[in-house]
């Protein structure tokens, strides 16, 4: 079951905030709803395939079997260095292992030890907002939220643990409609093929998230189905903002930005998680 909140934020303006424990559950209130407005369309009516990524049929086989193609190349491309970083080896008077060579000579670093490196932040709160301008390719969406799990699978396997949320915004400068649904949780385990389509596959935007937009029963009508919110406000203004919706832990990341950062989305993210500066 759903929550839903009207906040009144000094962002967003008055934000009607429906909140899910799954992408199923979204779909679940989609067979049972009704479109709010008849200037709302038809989600998947015909020869809209290109701009969705997929037909309907094909949009909820794969909420519930998963977006195979994510789930094959992250299997295969995806770096996983569990201890990596975690563990660093270094000749010292005791350890595990001999050194040879070092104790034939008679030399006090005749063994090899390691230390772990502690991650101060066990636990963070992604929330990746998929909302992107109709120009954006389908393609160019599915690959930036194949960048977004990639780093995630592979920063769990180094020990961090993460909450990971996707959300939609569908707004006009006064007011917002936004969709916010759970896909991990930090004390479960990495499910690739449940996250696949959520994150990965601009149909969980354009096919799922407009038909949720619809028949929202609080959910206004908006030329265009609204403007991204990066059109409307800065960066840092939208980060401060979903700190203060969420909690301090929360951090945003926005699909556009990844389409933009290309190649170097991967180095971004990492950077924004780990504090890292560069």
């Amino acid at each position: 079951m759903s929550t839903i909140k009207t906040i009144q934020s000094p962002l967003f303006g008055k934000l009607n905030m429906e909140m899910y424990g799954s992408a199923q559950e979204v779909a679940n209130d989609l067979e049972t709803r009704t479109r709010t407005d008849s200037s709302f369309e038809d989600t998947f009516r015909a020869g809209r395939k290109d701009f969705i990524g997929a037909t309907k049929e094909e949009t909820f086989r794969m909420l519930r079997e998963g977006y195979q193609p994510t789930v094959d190349a992250l299997k295969k491309g995806t770096k996983i260095t569990a201890n990596g970083k975690r563990f660093k080896s270094f000749n010292d008077v005791v350890g595990f292992a001999p050194i040879v060579p070092n104790a034939i000579m008679g030399l006090p670093n005749s063994m090899v030890n390691s230390s772990m490196t502690q991650i101060k932040t066990k636990v963070l709160d992604i929330y990746y907002d998929m909302t992107v301008s109709c120009y954006v390719d389908s393609d160019d969406l599915i690959k930036a939220g194949q960048k977004m799990l990639g780093v995630i699978l592979e920063m769990e396997a180094q020990g961090y643990r993460f909450n990971l949320y996707v959300c939609q915004t569908y707004g006009d400068g006064k007011s917002c409609d936004m969709l916010c649904v759970k896909v991990k949780s930090a004390n479960q385990p990495f499910d690739l093929k449940r996250m696949s389509f959520p994150v990965s596959h601009t149909a969980f935007f354009r096919g799922i998230g407009f038909d949720w937009y619809s028949k929202f029963p609080l959910g206004k009508y908006r030329y265009g189905y609204g403007t991204p919110m990066y059109h409307l406000k800065t960066q840092d203004e939208i980060k401060a903002e979903f700190k203060r919706l969420f909690g301090k832990g929360a951090t945003y990341f926005s699909a556009q930005t990844l389409v933009k950062e290309k190649d170097k989305a991967e180095t971004y993210i990492k950077g924004v998680l780990t504090n890292d500066k560069r």
